[in-house]
C-alpha cells in the first residue's frame, strides 16, 4: 500500500536544507570577510597608486633627489635595479605596493605621508649653488659626477659637473637610453665605447649614443674635469 508524504514533513525538511545552506553561507562570508582584511588594505594602496591625480614618478624622483641619493645608490639600497627606478621615475611603469613602500623606507617617507598633503613639492631654483648639486657618485669614489638640479618636476635635460681623480675611471660599460654630449675642460679623458677607443685633451668635446656600453677613463696623474649634458635626464 503507497505511503502518502506528508506535506508538512516535507516543509520541515526543505525548511531544514534552506537552514543549512544559509550557515554554510554565512560561515563562507565571515571567513572571507576575516582572511581578506589585510588583502583589502592592499587593494585600497593600489587604487591610491592608480589616482592619475598622483604623479608617483615625480613624488619618488623629488624626494630622491632632496636626500642627494642617485638612481643607482637608491636601487641598491631598496633592493632593486636602476632601471626600475628610471622607469618608475619616468612614470613607465608603476610600482606594485610592496615595491614603494622599500623605495619609500629608503627615502624616510612611507605610504600615508606620500599620498598625503603633508608631502611638499621643491620650488624651483633659478640659481644652484656649489652646496646645492646633487653627487650621483658613490661614496669614496675616485670619480666625482655632481648634477645641477634646481628642484623641478620635468627634467628634459640632465647637467653633469665632473671631476676625475688621476687613474680612475667610471664603472664598467655604462648604458642607458639617450644622447650625451660633453667637454673636457681640463686635463685628458679616454671614452671606451664598446670596443674602439677615443683620447680627448683639454678643450676636446664628444657626443656620443649613451646606450652603447661606455667607459670613461683618467690615464694621468693629473685632475680631469668635465661638463656633460645628456638627454633623456636618466639620473
Amino acid at each position: 500500500m503507497p505511503v502518502k508524504k506528508n506535506p508538512d514533513n516535507d516543509i520541515n525538511a526543505n525548511a531544514n536544507s534552506s537552514t543549512n545552506v544559509n550557515n554554510d553561507i554565512n560561515i563562507d562570508i565571515n571567513d572571507e570577510v576575516e582572511c581578506s582584511t589585510e588583502e583589502q588594505e592592499m587593494l585600497e594602496d593600489v587604487e591610491e597608486l592608480e589616482k592619475p591625480e598622483d604623479n608617483i614618478g615625480k613624488k619618488i624622483n623629488q624626494l630622491r633627489l632632496s636626500k642627494g641619493f642617485s638612481q643607482r645608490k637608491l636601487a641598491r639600497l631598496a633592493g632593486l635595479t636602476n632601471t626600475s627606478i628610471s622607469a618608475i621615475e619616468r612614470n613607465k611603469v608603476s610600482p606594485a605596493v610592496n615595491t614603494l613602500k622599500a623605495i619609500l623606507q629608503v627615502l624616510d617617507s612611507d605610504l600615508n605621508t606620500f599620498f598625503s598633503d603633508e608631502w611638499k613639492e621643491r620650488k624651483d631654483r633659478v640659481v644652484v649653488t656649489p652646496k646645492e648639486l646633487v653627487e650621483i657618485s658613490e661614496p669614496n669614489s675616485r670619480v666625482s659626477i655632481k648634477q645641477v638640479f634646481n628642484g623641478s618636476p620635468i627634467k628634459n635635460l640632465g647637467f653633469l659637473i665632473e671631476v676625475y681623480q688621476p687613474n680612475s675611471s667610471t664603472e664598467d660599460r655604462i648604458s642607458h637610453e639617450g644622447e650625451e654630449i660633453g667637454t673636457v675642460i681640463e686635463g685628458k679623458i679616454i671614452i671606451r665605447i664598446d670596443d674602439t677607443t677615443y683620447l680627448l685633451n683639454e678643450g676636446d668635446s664628444y657626443v656620443i649614443k649613451t646606450c652603447h656600453p661606455h667607459t670613461f677613463i683618467n690615464p694621468s696623474n693629473s685632475i680631469t674635469r668635465i661638463i656633460s649634458a645628456h638627454t633623456p635626464a636618466t639620473y
